[in-house]
């Protein structure tokens, strides 16, 4: 364990990260994600343990705390679930190397890769070089995550033609970069931005669309479904991915997905994979899925008297069943909702899933 002057200045930054957390003060899910992984490779360096098991405790209990400061927010989870598989790992890799950097046998691998009990005894061997190994993967994982957006992005030439008419929701800077992108490679189309009530966060996307020389119109809720015939796409973006395939996205998504479906149009998710969740949207202990906004987005001050007779309820975000996602576009690729299950499993050890 970190001791002394470290030991305060490394509870001090949990500390603020996890105000932060709670005032909601760090926008956008990449500078979430960075700042998680920025404070778990400060934690695991002023960390002090004989074995990888230690650190996993370690690590597994300081997440708690940090993820405690709002358990809706699932990118912190994942990032959190991310370093232990990446500590397992290492872990694994430098117990599979011989004394003199050959590999074992087969044998012996296969049975240091076993689930189970077996392979929790296995965490408590000494391994001298596990930190610097655990430090540098999770070095190259944020390195990968800031480059995520700009992956995506060069995708759109792919996905967007000549003419189409595109229909979106609210703000997201992937899909804003997606759309930029395509514009940039000289592709002509119209993009149709749903406002985003009561956040408004439509008004930020079609502006900065239209200063990118975008043909761009900015629609109200209530105009999706009449206008929803004329679309070619519909292309959004999400806060996480849920372990079925499901979206965590902006309020308003979902009936949006579902207007999609009914007139036979392709709904496209650009999705970092990051934001990818080993929880279900069902799981009793996920009972904190949704964030709720005040109700003074919906309702003035000034309007007490029916206030006090009604109960407004302001949730910010929805959940889109996969069945209404036709294809999800990551900074691995194109992918199909169905895929999911699979990256799941690339990405995370069952043992992580509750922390």
């Amino acid at each position: 364990m970190p001791d002394g002057d470290k030991a305060n200045d490394l509870k001090e930054r949990i500390s603020l990260f996890v105000d932060d957390l709670k005032k909601g003060s760090t926008e956008g899910s990449c500078n979430v994600a960075i700042k998680t992984i920025n404070l778990l490779i400060r934690i695991i360096s002023q960390t002090k343990f004989t074995n990888a098991r230690d650190l996993l405790k370690h690590v597994r209990a300081e997440g708690r705390n940090i993820q405690a400061g709002d358990p809706s927010e699932n990118i912190v989870g994942n990032m959190i679930r991310r370093v232990l598989k990446i500590i397992r790992e290492e872990y694994r890799e430098l117990v599979c190397q011989g004394s003199d950097g050959q590999l074992v046998s087969d044998v012996q691998s296969l049975s240091i890769s076993d689930g189970g009990d077996e392979e929790e005894e296995d965490y408590c061997k000494s391994t001298p070089n596990l930190k610097a190994s655990i430090i540098e993967a999770i070095t190259e994982l944020k390195t990968e995550i800031e480059g995520c957006v700009e992956n995506i992005a060069a995708l759109a030439p792919s996905y967007i033609n000549d003419n189409d008419i595109i229909l979106t929701l609210g703000r997201s800077r992937t899909v804003e970069a997606f759309l930029k992108n395509a514009a940039h490679k000289g592709i002509k189309f119209q993009v149709l931005v749903s406002e985003g009530a009561p956040f408004y966060q439509g008004h930020v996307m079609a502006k900065n669309l239209a200063l990118a020389k975008i043909s761009t119109t900015l629609i109200t809720e209530c105009q999706i479904g009449t206008i929803m015939p004329r679309v070619n796409k519909v292309i959004i973006g999400t806060h996480s991915f849920m372990a079925n395939g499901g979206l965590k996205a902006a309020t308003g998504t979902n009936i949006m997905a579902v207007l999609a479906k009914e007139h036979n149009k392709h709904v496209i998710v650009c999705s970092s994979l990051y934001k990818l969740s080993p929880l279900f949207h069902s799981t009793p202990k996920h009972a904190s899925f949704n964030k709720f906004a005040s109700p003074a987005e919906l309702l003035d001050y000034e309007d007490a008297e029916l206030l006090s007779k009604v109960e407004v309820i302001a949730p910010i975000f929805d959940y889109v069943p996969p069945e209404l996602i036709s294809m999800v576009v990551s900074n691995n690729g194109a992918q199909s909702v169905s895929y999911v299950y699979r990256l799941v499993k690339d990405f995370y050890h069952p043992d992580d899933v509750e922390l």
